[in-house]
């Protein structure tokens, strides 16, 4: 199963622009309506399709090995070069900045977005353990859908649990990453996370054959939208996995897979549309690496046009496109370059995998 579905790129594409959008400042400046609804589903999105995508009959030393060419590679490379540079020329802190790589979440690492490829890594390897596992029981669907609710059940409950400690507890570790944010850091690689982004990995893997195959149906389309309103009218719920928010485990899952089945809806009819389709599915197949390098550049950009233009909702704008394509030009010269694509990009060749991101 290693043949690309267009409208799983599309759905790529769509959830990266949402990401992008999400960490502009017309979003993140107030956190209002448009961040609650953009941040109800758009990282469970990213889990259910690299489960959607997810091949578990290949051996685990090559499952492991792809995955940490593909996410850890360039996590570190990225926040390596960086560090160096900001030790340099800046002053930073190396031994914070070094642990605050390592322990690689989102309150330890510069570039936040980041914080996502380590803790893909992990879920995807808790994934593929609990499908082999499943296999060699003759379990079928049923140990994955059992797990898959376990997971997503206690990982709620734990996050629940943290969003109650005491942030004063966590001074000295916080000051030993470079955490100055003062609130809890998370666990390394995120794994106060695990449950709740393997429980999204492993239903995109049930429901691989119904995202392959997805149809349109206005009528379940119609109510899904409807009652995704109703949730966030009278409710409102959101999700922000890495400053550890996950509302009413009812709502917040229901918002969240509603939103995923409304996306995947417009996906499968955007595929039809020529060139809008193309396009989305281009930075869909890029999603990564715009994943790693929007933030950054948006937030240059935007601060460069502040010093000329005081009006924050067009630079802001600006800002978006420059998030979204520039990435785009890096990757394009980075294909180019050898030496580049060895230490950015995956291995071209790598047989028996259906690729994630």
């Amino acid at each position: 199963m290693s043949e690309r579905n267009a409208s799983i790129d599309i759905a790529k594409g769509l959830g990266i622009i949402l990401v992008v959008f999400g960490h502009n400042w017309i979003i993140a400046h107030d956190h209002g309506e448009l961040f609650r609804i953009i941040f109800s589903f758009h990282m469970p999105l990213f889990f259910f399709l690299s489960g959607a995508v997810l091949h578990h009959d290949t051996a685990f030393r090559d499952f492991l090995a792809f995955k940490a060419d593909a996410l850890l590679k360039p996590f570190f490379v990225v926040l390596s070069v960086w560090g160096l540079a900001r030790i340099a020329l800046s002053g930073v802190d190396a031994r914070s900045y070094l642990l605050g790589m390592l322990y690689a979440t989102g309150n330890t690492i510069e570039w936040v977005p980041l914080w996502y490829l380590p803790h893909l890594f992990l879920a995807m390897l808790l994934a593929w353990l609990i499908l082999r596992l499943a296999n060699r029981l003759h379990a079928g669907l049923l140990l994955p859908v059992f797990c898959m609710a376990i997971l997503l059940a206690a990982g709620i409950a734990f996050i629940h649990m943290l969003s109650q400690l005491d942030a004063q507890q966590f001074a000295g570790l916080n000051l030993w990453l470079g955490n100055h944010q003062g609130n809890f850091p998370g666990l390394p690689w995120n794994l106060d996370l695990i449950g709740i982004s393997t429980a999204f990995v492993l239903l995109g893997y049930v429901m691989h054959e119904h995202v392959m195959h997805f149809r349109f149906q206005s009528w379940i389309f119609t109510m899904a939208l409807l009652l995704f309103t109703a949730l966030h009218f009278f409710f409102d719920e959101t999700i922000d996995l890495n400053m550890r928010v996950y509302g009413n485990r009812w709502i917040s899952t229901a918002q969240a897979l509603l939103g995923i089945y409304l996306l995947l809806s417009v996906s499968t009819c955007l595929q039809y549309t020529g060139k809008l389709g193309k396009a989305l599915a281009y930075l869909g197949a890029s999603s990564l690496f715009i994943m790693i390098f929007h933030s950054w550049i948006e937030w240059k950009v935007f601060a460069i046009l502040a010093r000329w233009i005081s009006f924050n909702y067009l630079n802001a704008s600006l800002a978006f496109l420059a998030g979204l394509l520039l990435p785009l030009l890096l990757l394009s010269l980075v294909k180019k370059n050898k030496f580049l694509h060895a230490l950015l990009l995956p291995a071209r060749h790598i047989p028996k995998l259906r690729t994630g991101l």
